[in-house]
């Protein structure tokens, strides 16, 4: 059975929803622990395995930031040419290249270029008058970068800055741009339920089930579900 073309816009809203929510929750993971960092990284105190974390956050957010794009280019209705889609391009050029560089990370590692970046790439981030860099070392020769100061304009150029190989990437910036085509988006469609398009995960559903191990002749286990 075919799904009729409402079903299709339906699942790539949702998809598009969920994926700006899992960006959220990342981006606030990695401020969360980024933060927790910052003393000890001040007192010199190794931060060991702790970087691991915030960078794979960092990590996740790329693929679901991209995510994002591809299913928004999906979507009918919805006009590609509008300036609204056009800067969420534009904000996703850094994410694409990124993305596309640790999907395809297998060319690089077995060509003969050297390879002088962090495997993962390297996470940067400012707080007042300081900023942090973390990274991962590996067997190879590593150089790595401290986020760059606007003496301009006397701040930083950004709040988190994950770079890989050659790419940086705003991570507050990318995550405005979809924030703000979302609800652009939101604007131009009409929904039967006036709650869908709320920025909620939506309802959840859970169950469990236990094994009666001393009955040798029982069948399947019955199941609970639960709706939260």
């Amino acid at each position: 059975m075919n799904r009729t073309p409402e079903e299709k816009a339906t699942l790539l809203f949702e998809t598009a929803k969920r994926s700006m929510l899992a960006a959220e929750v990342l981006l606030n993971r990695l401020t969360d622990d980024l933060s927790r960092l910052e003393k000890d990284i001040n007192d010199g105190i190794n931060i060991e395995d702790r970087a691991a974390p915030p960078l794979l956050a960092a990590v996740t957010f790329i693929d679901f930031a991209h995510r994002f794009g591809t299913v928004v280019d999906a979507l009918p209705l919805i006009s590609k040419k509008a300036p609204e889609i056009r800067q969420l391009t534009n904000a996703l050029v850094t994410v694409v290249a990124a993305r596309n560089h640790l999907q395809h990370m297998r060319t690089d590692l077995s060509s003969n270029e050297e390879i002088d970046y962090p495997l993962l790439g390297t996470l940067m981030w400012s707080n007042g008058d300081m900023s942090y860099t973390i990274f991962l070392s590996q067997p190879t020769k590593t150089n790595a970068y401290s986020m760059v100061y606007d003496a301009r304009n006397g701040c930083w150029v950004a709040k988190h800055q994950y770079q890989v190989k050659n790419t940086i990437i705003d991570l507050d910036a990318v995550l405005e741009q979809m924030r703000n085509t979302y609800t652009w988006i939101v604007s131009r469609l009409k929904f039967s339920d006036s709650e869908f398009s709320l920025l909620k995960w939506g309802k959840t559903q859970a169950f469990a089930f236990r094994i009666n191990v001393n009955n040798s002749e029982s069948g399947p286990a019955p199941t609970e579900s639960h709706e939260g």
